[in-house]
């Protein structure tokens, strides 16, 4: 540790600088947490230089007012935020504290829990030990096999491992060692598949580059065992006792069924997750487990990207499409391009997961940039490819948002005893309240978006904001009494075919429904168990998903999506629909998957039913070079806020004038558009407007 009287802080405020403090009677370190006295209250920053002077007179400089001992940041971490704060264009300190926990942004200590694990005395004469101890006896031959045993995992030995390890503490052949406290996992008893040539092929590709930085893009088709070739892969880069993997998830509902899956298949690596659902306390005890080096596996979503990790040396990127890796607020940052750039700085392989890869992933996949991997048929044998049909909605009228032909479809399941999934990207009971009178409909006074229908709560509610209110009696306009729900969600789905089909056990997963913590996961027990026969699903349910019994996909109301402005729109409609797809006929039973649409020969269907991501991604790659769109080039996008639209239109117009005044010289290699309003105009009481520069 150094001595240093100057300490460079970061503090979380909207500042791109440090500001120097006095170390005073405290020694510290890079990394280190302190807290300091600014602008009249207290702050936790982060030390991140030590310094022999200041730009400012040291008469003037305050001493910081604790030093807390654990460092929260090693350097690799610190570089990695580094890169982050000047690429995103982030302030380093809001960067910096954004990426810990909750407790560890507080101004008191943060309190883990502690558990103990033993290990033999070094020069011990075990034969002192009581021939009739059976139980002594195998633990101590478990010690002679690891070089450390915590609690977890002496209870596989025998239930009364406390009482023995007493007793051999008692005769001087154990030590006692303060360890952090890691979930245990129980050994799974089921033989692990036996995998196909393609699998084989592609674990053994990147086993054979696992000491150098080197991007993997695992394409397989939705069902063909890609889980099973991280979990391999994971099995022999873990046989380093010290390696640590970090496994990356776009939403928490993927991380219990992958958690359980690796717990089940890696149980002898003690492993933790990181999301939003666990409590602080979990989340500080999880955290610690991986920055310590205790934990070998952490699953986690996007913000687990920054999570240090002393001894890493392999990172996972399930489902690598997912628009959910992508931060909207804050520091605006991609987790998929930090974990690749994490993995550049620490010169360790990264593999990137889909059926349904995002361009830029494809983009350089075919550029040779990343290796590609191919699974192109199903791992359960006998399993095939769903069949994929478009009813159309024009011949086929939907009543009710369902078609006769899908209505059909699922009373022929429920007669088999088969399982369905009716997948519509919409919570709520219906999208807007409706006057046909006045033609008024129900408004976010904070947003300019619709106010959602929510029934059973008598709640109008703004899934942006969070804003809601109650359902008004009559038009708040014209006073018409019959104003009524406009439109299909999930609320409504669900009412509609109680009704339709009584004796169905119908199940609706949405963020609406699955609010406690292990909601989720009992709902899909349940339909593992056959408790369930008609699944109504958002995005949630989309993906990452094994349901052996589903023969059925259901796919309501896309049509909207072929009208967005964004011009990902057609990549990410065609992925969201490939993932839910590949929740039919998983296991040996057939799948069927009925789209409802009025636009039954447009390309992206005709891509859908032939199932050719390869086909229809070379088209989007055409088609973005032509326009000179990304991947092909790049975007960037700056956004501003204010409460009057005068004042982001003025500014957006000076940096529009600054920024074209700095590429005159470029031979217009950069483009700068005019300024314009996105398509929701105002958030949270906020006038937006955005300017677009292309390169």
């Amino acid at each position: 540790m150094l001595l240093c009287p100057i300490l460079q802080v970061a503090l979380d405020v909207p500042l791109k600088r440090t500001f120097d403090y006095l170390a005073g009677d405290f020694v510290a370190r890079i990394g280190n947490r302190v807290i300091v006295s600014f602008s009249g209250r207290s702050l936790v920053g982060v030390v991140v230089g030590l310094a022999d002077s200041s730009d400012f007179p040291i008469e003037k400089l305050k001493s910081v007012s604790h030093v807390f001992d654990e460092l929260v940041f090693d350097a690799a971490s610190f570089k990695l935020m580094q890169f982050c704060a000047d690429y995103y264009h982030y302030p380093l300190g809001q960067a910096l504290i954004s990426a810990l926990p909750l407790r560890l942004r507080q101004l008191k200590p943060a309190v883990s829990r502690k558990a103990f694990a033993y290990s033999l005395l070094p020069n011990v004469d075990i034969s002192q030990t009581p021939t009739k101890k059976v139980v002594l006896h195998r633990i101590i031959t478990a010690l002679q096999a690891a070089p450390m045993l915590g609690g977890a995992e002496l209870a596989f030995i025998s239930s009364s491992w406390k009482k023995a390890i007493l007793e051999l503490k008692s005769l001087g052949l154990v030590a006692e060692h303060e360890v952090l406290a890691v979930k245990a996992s129980m050994p799974s008893a089921n033989v692990a598949p036996t995998l196909n040539d393609e699998q084989q092929k592609a674990i053994e590709q990147v086993l054979a580059l696992t000491h150098t930085f080197k991007p993997w893009l695992l394409h397989g088709i939705t069902g063909s065992g890609k889980t099973e070739v991280y979990i391999q892969i994971l099995r022999q880069i873990l046989q380093n006792p010290q390696a640590q993997v970090l496994v990356l998830v776009p939403e928490i509902n993927l991380t219990p069924q992958l958690e359980a899956r690796f717990r089940s298949r890696l149980a002898q690596y003690p492993l933790v997750t990181l999301h939003s659902n666990l409590s602080e306390s979990e989340r500080l005890q999880n955290w610690l487990a991986a920055s310590s080096g205790a934990a070998k596996i952490v699953i986690g979503t996007r913000l687990s990207v920054f999570t240090p990790m002393p001894n890493l040396k392999l990172i996972v990127i399930d489902e690598e499409h997912d628009g959910s890796y992508k931060q909207q607020d804050g520091m605006r940052y991609h987790a998929r391009d930090v974990a690749m750039v994490r993995a550049k700085q620490l010169n360790i392989p990264i593999v990137l997961g889909s059926a349904t890869p995002s361009l830029e992933t494809w983009y350089n996949a075919q550029k040779g940039q990343y290796g590609l991997l191919s699974l192109k048929q199903r791992a359960v044998e006998n399993a095939q490819l769903p069949s994929i049909f478009c009813i159309d909605t024009a011949k086929s009228p939907t009543e009710n948002g369902l078609s006769p032909i899908l209505v059909k479809a699922l009373r022929e399941r429920l007669s088999r005893g088969e399982q369905s999934l009716l997948f519509l990207n919409r919570r709520g009971y219906a999208p807007v309240l409706h006057c046909n009178a006045c033609q008024w409909a129900s408004s976010c006074t904070r947003c300019s978006a619709k106010l959602v229908v929510h029934l059973s709560q008598k709640r109008l509610k703004c899934h942006h904001c969070g804003h809601e209110q109650k359902i008004p009696a009559q038009c708040p306009s014209c006073g018409n009494a019959d104003i009524r729900p406009v439109g299909q969600a999930t609320q409504r789905l669900e009412q509609t075919l109680k009704t339709l089909l009584p004796n169905a056990r119908i199940a609706r997963v949405d963020r609406d429904s699955m609010r406690s913590k292990d909601a989720l996961t009992d709902m899909l027990a349940s339909v593992h168990a056959g408790e369930v026969d008609i699944l109504i699903g958002t995005q949630m349910l989309a993906k990452g998903h094994d349901f052996p019994n589903l023969t059925l996909v259901g796919v309501l109301d896309t049509d909207s999506a072929l009208y967005s402005p964004d011009f990902r729109a057609s990549e990410k409609l065609f992925a969201q629909l490939m993932q839910v797809a590949g929740r039919a006929g998983r296991a040996e039973k057939p799948g069927e998957v009925l789209i409802q649409t009025a636009f039954p020969q447009y390309a992206l269907f005709n891509a859908l039913r032939s199932q050719d991501y390869v086909h229809f991604a070379d088209e989007l790659l055409t088609e973005r070079e032509t326009m000179h769109f990304p991947p092909t080039s790049f975007f960037a996008l700056l956004r501003a806020e204010s409460n009057k639209f005068s004042e982001v239109e003025k500014f957006l117009h000076l940096a529009r004038n600054a920024a074209r005044n700095l590429t005159l010289n470029l031979n217009s290699e950069v483009m700068v558009y005019d300024v314009i309003r996105p398509q929701l105009e105002r958030l949270k009481n906020m006038e937006r407007g955005q300017l677009l520069l292309q390169a």
